[in-house]
């Protein structure tokens, strides 16, 4: 069996300010193969989002891994030259960013942010450039591909905007696409038609994708695998059918009860236990503890 193509081990990162320091991973472990789909879910303020910015490299300034590893392709990410992780950035991982407006610049036409990418990553002339983002956009499904190049982002609609970042992101033919929330800011029939496209592009492909949610429906019908985060830490993880079908922890359980389903409204909404927050909160504090002391 091959490597897998993202391996993190024992991830531990910490906010740091004049008056405190504050644990936000705690030993997060979390694979992904190629080809494969990953759901990281999980309640907002939960560390999801610190994962993906962890292996781009782009966390805040008072951020710090104090241990563990991410391994992107049997390369060690943590510690790389900035050099050597700018390559990677883009031509080898990518990144859906949840709201458009802040991958798109303002200023710039999409042609001009298209087409510098596929110069400075890939060594392209302009002219074949420009084709190849007429290619991407009619990938993305984008009516009057060659108008939309000579617009700028304000010209678009939110939908619009994604899937001109989708295109960007798959782009160079990366071997690794963090996806953070990326259908958030959408109405929910334009989400339906993002998650499809980047299904469809995920299978024409064969990019690994970690896929950044707090909605488990989107989890259900894109993930192969699933990973539940609480507090900075993994607390279940198996195939999203498996998970799904029989939750093993208890958060997963009151997680899919507290969501809403469509298909059965009849079921009504089920707060999440204030008890069992409370225990899981008690759970990581003595973890926090177990560490330091470590």
């Amino acid at each position: 069996m091959s490597p897998p193509l993202l391996e993190i081990s024992n991830l531990r990162l910490e906010i740091r300010s004049p008056a405190r320091i504050s644990p936000i991973l705690r030993g997060i472990n979390l694979s992904l193969l190629r080809g494969q789909i990953r759901g990281l879910v999980g309640e907002s303020g939960g560390g999801k989002t610190m994962v993906g910015k962890a292996i781009m490299g782009l966390l805040p300034a008072n951020a710090k891994i104090t241990a563990g590893s991410i391994r992107f392709d049997d390369q060690e990410l943590i510690g790389m030259p900035d050099s050597m992780h700018r390559r990677l950035l883009g031509r080898r991982i990518s990144m859906i960013l949840q709201q458009p407006s802040s991958a798109l610049n303002p200023v710039l036409r999409i042609e001009t942010q298209m087409v510098d990418v596929l110069r400075r990553h890939m060594g392209l002339g302009r002219a074949v450039s420009r084709r190849r983002a007429l290619e991407l956009l009619d990938a993305v499904q984008i009516r009057a591909p060659d108008k939309v190049l000579r617009q700028f982002p304000h010209e678009l609609s939110g939908g619009m905007c994604q899937r001109v970042v989708i295109a960007i992101a798959f782009a160079l033919e990366p071997s690794l696409i963090i996806a953070d929330e990326p259908t958030t800011a959408l109405d929910v029939t334009i989400q339906f038609q993002i998650l499809k496209l980047i299904r469809d592009l995920q299978r024409k492909t064969g990019v690994g994708v970690l896929f950044i949610t707090h909605d488990l429906g989107v989890v259900a019908k894109l993930c192969d695998e699933v990973s539940v985060i609480f507090g900075g830490r993994i607390l279940e993880e198996g195939s999203a059918e498996a998970v799904f079908a029989s939750p093993s922890h208890p958060y997963t359980s009151a997680l899919i009860a507290a969501s809403p389903r469509h298909d059965q409204p009849e079921r009504g909404l089920h707060p999440i236990p204030p008890e069992l927050i409370a225990r899981l909160w008690e759970e990581t504090a003595f973890s926090d503890r177990e560490y330091a002391d470590a």
